[in-house]
């Protein structure tokens, strides 16, 4: 993997589910780059374990814990950013909840509960970071997608409905706002070796489907989605709007 330096330097970041998996690589990987990172999510002991991995290494970091599917503990992440770091330069929305529920096995709970953890959060915290950002007249925003967005498995639909209206808020934020110095794309991860896949029986399990479903037939690091992250959100990208990139070994071409 190439090695840059001060990519991110003195950039403010929030970034959304960084207690574990592609969040807290991304976190790790831009403190290295001189961001000031403002992390987030429910687990709070493995939030205060990603600040001190981040200053151990002689990086700055805080943590605020958040339920993203509540707009108000959305709206407070951002606003505590602002307070203690004075600006907001980039959002990186990347919380996710993927139950596995056939359609006509779903509540209307469960619905409330996937859209408003997916699609709530990253609304809400886009809309209050462009608060900060259209005032300042700069700002990037970067939304975790999936490969679901276009491949429909059966039992993570609903999932998939959130993804599919993510991918239309990146467009809504990326026209609206091009004005203003503000920039919006995202990244569709395929399958990545964190959160269940961490597990030799689960990958036991999906053996198949990670061999036979993936043209490149292995499941994708949280270091190729960090650094494509990086790349994405750096200033020398600054022509890049409404840019969507599969990062999924080819998954979406099958």
């Amino acid at each position: 993997m190439a090695k840059y330096q001060d990519v991110l330097k003195d950039k403010v970041v929030v970034i959304t589910g960084t207690t574990s998996g592609i969040g807290r690589r991304m976190a790790t990987l831009f403190a290295e780059q001189g961001a000031k990172v403002v992390g987030s999510g429910r687990r709070e002991n493995l939030g205060q374990e990603m600040v001190e991995e981040i200053k151990s290494a002689g990086g700055e970091a805080i943590f605020v814990k958040t339920d993203a599917s509540d707009p108000e503990q959305v709206k407070n992440l951002i606003d505590k950013a602002v307070e203690t770091y004075g600006r907001l330069d980039i959002l990186v929305n990347n919380c996710a909840l993927e139950p596995q529920i056939m359609i006509k096995d779903l509540t209307w709970e469960q619905f409330r509960e996937v859209i408003d953890t997916n699609l709530g959060s990253y609304t809400m915290a886009t809309v209050n970071a462009l608060r900060y950002m259209v005032p300042q007249q700069s700002g990037k925003i970067l939304n975790i997608n999936s490969v679901t967005r276009e491949q429909i498995v059966p039992g993570v639909g609903v999932y998939s409905l959130a993804k599919a209206a993510i991918h239309n808020l990146t467009k809504v934020v990326a026209l609206e706002h091009a004005r203003d110095g503000i920039r919006c794309n995202e990244i569709c991860p395929g399958l990545i070796l964190s959160g269940a896949f961490t597990d030799p029986a689960v990958r036991e399990w999906a053996k198949d489907s990670i061999e036979n479903g993936t043209p490149v037939p292995r499941l994708g690091t949280v270091d190729e989605i960090a650094y494509t992250a990086l790349f994405m959100l750096s200033d020398e990208l600054d022509f890049l709007n409404d840019g969507s990139l599969f990062v999924d070994g080819g998954r979406h071409l099958i």
